[in-house]
């Protein structure tokens, strides 16, 4: 959302810089971070702040430490997300209880402090220094702080280390633009060191990349004239109210690595940036195989491109004609890549080329993701599903 790539707005009152951290740790390891920066970390820090959308507390979660989490920057912990639009039937579609993953699993994370704004774009270093944390986790492309100005991060970084406060600075896959999600693996390495945890978390890294090598090793020799055409296409509101009607996904993006590099697919905007406007005839001149939905200031069903009054004049396009539109997992806040991010790779590849992943059901395979990732049960991961508004590939076995 664009809204959380503006500037931000730093709390920067003069005596917080030299405030004393109280109750530090004594003992400390040194642990090399993503920018090549030596931090002392405390050992087994106990009061952790997190700068993240969700990805720092999902890994904690999955080394049974999040517990240790006593203050977060990301209000997509604390909300209950509901949605609607209307067909043009008039009849009305709504969606509810749309959770981020972590608000499903750790319920009283809603009752931590959250020193950012509800927008997500002004933090409180104020509110950050009384928080008291023994250690800071700063996850850079995540929407807190996103990718799109790096003096403004760079800012961030300097004012929490002014505090005094040991600071570990991961990168996301959106921080290097086009790029191997293996980073992924790197920083869930670095959480697990900073916990006594490194082998653990090197597991789940690799866990979650062979999902990466299982699509990848079955579209690799799809040659370039058979490849689907597939367009991601945000259906942000705010958009029409511009004269556009979608947004769409540039080369230069993870989005559209797992699309070329893995899904062995091709696609179809061949500009490079993200959140590029589309009016109608930008949008049929493309003419995709495919349409990919992602979360873009609301959740955004396959049914609301084929229903909603909005979109009627995208009726005649290929693959609305074929219902070849499909949706991606409900992920508020537009975060980079999160330990779920495996569903993302599948539900692209498979949409892509549903012959190749026949034997391989979304909403089956979305289930064993969340007993891997988090030890859940059976119950409690179709709970996630239904959060992560993903009921729809039950629905249609996809």
């Amino acid at each position: 959302m664009s809204s959380y790539r503006r500037s931000f707005v730093f709390l920067m009152a003069a005596a917080l810089f030299v405030m004393p951290c109280m109750g530090q740790a004594t003992q400390t390891n040194k642990l090399r971070d993503m920018r090549g920066v030596e931090v002392a970390v405390p050992v087994l820090p106990n009061r952790v702040a997190t700068i993240s959308d969700g990805f720092v507390e999902a890994v904690m979660t999955h080394l049974g430490v999040v517990e240790r989490v006593k203050a977060i920057a990301s209000w997509s912990m604390k909300r209950d997300y509901s949605y609607s639009f209307a067909s043009r039937s008039g009849q009305s579609r709504v969606y509810s209880r749309g959770w981020n993953t972590m608000k499903y699993l750790n319920p009283w994370l809603d009752s931590l402090l959250c020193f950012n704004s509800p927008a997500g774009n002004i933090l409180s270093f104020e509110a950050l220094a009384a928080a008291d944390p023994d250690l800071v986790i700063l996850r850079l492309g995540d929407t807190p702080v996103g990718a799109g100005n790096r003096e403004a991060a760079e800012k961030v970084m300097a004012t929490i280390e002014a505090l005094g406060l040991p600071l570990v600075v991961l990168y996301s896959p959106t921080w290097f633009g086009k790029n191997d999600l293996s980073t992924i693996k790197e920083e869930a390495a670095i959480i697990g060191r900073i916990f006594g945890q490194e082998a653990k978390a090197k597991s789940l890294g690799d866990y979650l990349y062979s999902t990466v090598e299982l699509v990848g090793k079955r579209t690799a020799a799809i040659p370039d004239t058979k490849k689907t055409k597939i367009l991601y296409l945000g259906l942000n509101p705010d958009v029409r109210k511009k004269g556009g009607t979608g947004l769409a996904t540039g080369l230069d993006t993870p989005e559209s690595f797992i699309i070329e590099a893995i899904a062995g697919a091709k696609n179809v905007f061949r500009e490079k940036g993200s959140d590029k406007i589309l009016n109608i005839e930008q949008i049929y001149a493309l003419d995709p195989d495919v349409i990919i939905l992602p979360t873009s200031n609301g959740y955004h069903p396959p049914v609301e491109l084929y229903e909603s009054s909005d979109f009627a004049l995208l009726s005649e396009l290929r693959a609305v004609k074929n219902r070849r539109v499909y949706a991606m997992p409900w992920t508020p806040m537009n975060a980079s890549r999160r330990l779920e991010y495996p569903l993302d790779i599948l539900i692209i590849a498979k949409a892509a080329y549903p012959e190749l992943f026949a034997d391989i059901k979304v909403h089956e395979y979305a289930l064993s993701l969340y007993k891997g990732l988090y030890g859940v049960s059976d119950a409690d991961a179709k709970g996630l599903r239904s959060a992560q508004w993903l009921d729809w590939t039950l629905d249609y076995d996809f």
